[in-house]
C-alpha cells in the first residue's frame, strides 16, 4: 500500500466512467498513474449495456428541475452543471454522437448500449486508466491526510476518493445497496429508500384479460384524491398489473404515497366532446352494437374492460368517462430487482452541489445514484449521473491546478 492515488474512484458505471474520463483529459489531466478505477463486477460499464433495453438512452432534450425529485436547490444546481457540460457535446468529443427521438430521448446514432460502453472503455485504456475488476469496496476510512479504500482483497490509499457505487436498484449488477455504508462512516445520512422507474402491480379484477395489450395513453397518478403527477406514453397491461414508460415515470411518485391510485386516460390527443361525436355517429351507422362500442377506437380487449367499468355500456358519456378515467388501485410494485433506479440515497443536504464534495469529509465527493436525487423515464437519470461524474473530476482537478504535483506524494 505505498503508492497514494490522487483519485480512487470507487464504481465503474456511468458516473464513475465519466469522472476518470475527465480526471485524465484537458490542459489539467492527471497522469494515468494519479487515478485508478475500482468496479465490483468482472467488467465496468455492465449496468449502462443494459439501459433503455439495450438502446442507452443517455440524456434528454427536456432536462430541466421539474423531471427531477430530492432537494430543490441542489437540483437546480445541478441543471447549471448540466448547461455548461452540455453531455451532448461531451460525448460527441470523445467519439459517440447521438440522436434526438421525437419524444426528446437522445441515443447514440447505433442505438446500441455496448458500442457507448465500449467507446468509453476504449478511450480510457488509450489514457491508459488503470482499471481493476471484481474489487469490492468493503471499507472507507480518513487518516494521516489520506484515505484508505478497503476492498475484499487489497487495500489502496487514495488523496481524494470519489463515491459512484450506483444505489439499491437492478441489484444483478452488483447495486444492492450495501455500498451506502461507505458514505454512512463520515456521518452522511440515508434517506429512505424505494424502487423508481418499475413496473407496479395493480387490484387484478379491471386488468384480467389484458395481458400483453399495449396502448398509448395518459397515464395520472394520485395519493388518495391528491393529484401526484401524469406521464404519456406506453402503458403494458401484465399479469399483475401495468407497466411501460408511462408508468416508469409516474412510478418514482407512486412507491411512497399511501393510498395510491391510477387513472389512464384513452386516446389522450382527443377531448370527451370529440369521442363522444364519433360514437354518436356510429350509433346513426345501425350495425355496431353497444358492446362493441369502442371497436377500432381501442384494442378490442381494452374496449371491452373499459364498457365493463363504466357500468352502463348503452350510455355514451359513462363510456366516454370511463375511457378518459380507468382507475386502478396500486397494491404494490415489483421491487428493486426490477427497478432502473432508486427514489432516496444519500441526504444532499450533507454535498456541495456544484463539486460533488462531502461537506463532512474534504476530498470525499458522491456522485450519481447514490444521491437523493431521481428523474424521470427518458435518459434523465443517466443524465445526472453523467455529469455528477464530470463536476466531481473538475472540482478534483481544480484543487491541484497550478500546483507542483509531485509535492502530494
Amino acid at each position: 500500500m505505498s503508492k497514494t492515488y490522487k483519485s480512487v474512484i470507487v464504481g465503474g458505471g456511468a458516473a464513475g466512467l465519466l469522472c476518470a474520463v475527465e480526471l485524465l483529459s484537458g490542459k489539467d489531466a492527471f497522469s494515468c498513474s494519479d487515478v485508478l478505477v475500482l468496479e465490483r463486477n468482472d467488467r465496468v460499464g455492465k449496468k449502462l449495456v443494459a439501459t433503455g433495453n439495450g438502446q442507452c438512452n443517455l440524456d434528454n432534450a427536456g432536462v430541466s428541475a421539474e423531471h427531477y425529485y430530492g432537494n430543490r436547490e441542489f437540483i437546480e444546481c445541478f441543471i447549471k452543471q448540466y448547461n455548461e457540460i452540455c453531455p451532448e457535446r461531451y460525448f460527441y468529443k470523445i467519439g459517440i454522437p447521438f440522436e434526438t427521438d421525437g419524444d426528446g430521448r437522445k441515443y447514440p446514432l447505433s442505438r446500441q448500449a455496448s458500442a457507448v460502453s465500449d467507446i468509453i472503455r476504449f478511450c480510457l485504456e488509450n489514457k491508459n486508466c488503470k482499471m481493476l475488476t471484481d474489487r469490492k469496496v468493503i471499507a472507507l476510512s480518513f487518516s494521516d491526510g489520506s484515505f484508505r479504500v478497503t476492498a475484499e482483497k487489497e487495500t489502496y490509499r487514495a488523496e481524494n476518493v470519489v463515491l459512484a457505487v450506483g444505489g439499491a436498484a437492478a441489484r444483478q449488477f452488483g447495486t444492492d445497496g450495501s455500498s451506502y455504508v461507505l458514505a454512512k462512516g463520515f456521518g452522511h445520512r440515508l434517506t429512505p429508500l424505494y424502487p423508481s422507474l418499475v413496473q407496479l402491480k395493480t387490484e387484478l379484477g379491471p386488468v384480467r384479460g389484458l395481458k400483453g395489450i399495449k396502448e398509448h395513453a395518459k397515464i395520472s397518478a394520485f395519493d388518495g384524491k391528491k393529484y401526484l403527477c401524469s406521464a404519456v406514453g406506453d402503458v403494458l397491461f401484465t399479469e399483475y398489473g401495468v407497466s411501460g414508460n408511462a408508468v416508469f415515470s409516474v412510478s418514482s411518485r407512486v412507491v411512497s404515497a399511501k393510498d395510491p391510485i391510477l387513472k389512464i386516460e384513452f386516446l389522450p390527443e382527443k377531448t370527451e366532446r370529440e369521442i363522444c361525436d364519433i360514437l354518436e355517429y356510429r350509433k346513426t351507422l345501425g350495425y355496431i352494437d353497444n358492446k362493441d362500442a369502442l371497436c377500432a377506437l381501442v384494442n378490442k380487449r381494452v374496449g371491452q374492460a373499459i364498457l365493463k367499468a363504466s357500468c352502463d355500456p348503452e350510455s355514451i358519456q359513462k363510456t366516454v368517462s370511463a375511457l378518459k378515467n380507468f382507475t386502478l388501485k396500486v397494491t404494490g410494485n415489483t421491487g428493486f430487482n426490477n427497478a432502473q433506479v432508486t427514489k432516496g440515497g444519500i441526504d444532499t443536504r450533507d454535498v456541495e452541489c456544484s463539486t460533488m464534495e462531502s461537506r463532512l469529509q474534504k476530498g470525499l465527493y458522491i456522485t450519481g445514484e447514490m444521491l437523493d436525487v431521481d428523474g424521470d423515464c427518458g435518459g434523465y437519470n443517466l443524465a445526472f449521473s453523467f455529469v455528477s461524474g464530470i463536476t466531481a473530476a473538475r472540482a478534483i482537478k481544480t484543487k491541484y491546478r497550478g500546483k507542483d504535483i509531485n509535492k502530494f506524494w
